[in-house]
């Protein structure tokens, strides 16, 4: 069966139904639009949080990693002949001085290194506050270590 234009009856009544669908639905769209704000209101704060709290978890990660190396730059120069614990902290604390990490508690272990023998263990421990070495202030907002460590050890070469 055609119509007065020459299309299927079947056409007409599928395009009239769909223009009746698209002007029934057009008042809910309209409403739906504030809740789309309030939606993104509410998500856009905790995907920025999940995204600043990856950062700020990278960030103490490359810290702890930073106090390792200048507890091995310590351990390493304690563990040679004519050391001394005022030079490997010295020594420490120029390493983290360059990294801009202020506020370090270093630790020599024997305490006077010189004195210790040939085959001793010679144990160099950094700590900082994490409060200190944050990257976006979030340590209180969030459950990060109050302190962030670093240690090295290395056994003491025997002497010339």
């Amino acid at each position: 069966a055609l119509d007065s234009r020459g299309h299927r009856s079947a056409l007409v009544v599928l395009a009239e139904l769909r223009e009746r669908d698209v002007k029934r639905l057009r008042p809910r769209y309209r409403a739906r639009r504030g809740v789309e704000s309030i939606e993104a209101a509410i998500a856009l704060p905790l995907v920025l949080m999940v995204i600043f709290s990856g950062f700020e978890y990278s960030w103490a990660l490359l810290r702890t990693l930073q106090l390792d190396h200048a507890a091995r730059l310590g351990a390493r120069h304690a563990a040679l002949d004519g050391s001394t614990a005022a030079t490997v902290q010295a020594l420490v604390s120029e390493s983290l001085d360059a990294l801009g990490i202020t506020g370090a508690q270093i630790a020599v272990d024997p305490v006077q290194p010189e004195l210790a023998a040939p085959g001793t263990a010679i144990s160099v421990r950094v700590e900082v506050s994490y409060s200190n070495v944050s990257l976006l202030g979030l340590d209180r907002l969030m459950p990060l270590p109050s302190s962030l460590r670093g240690r090295a050890s290395m056994v003491r070469e025997p002497q010339d």
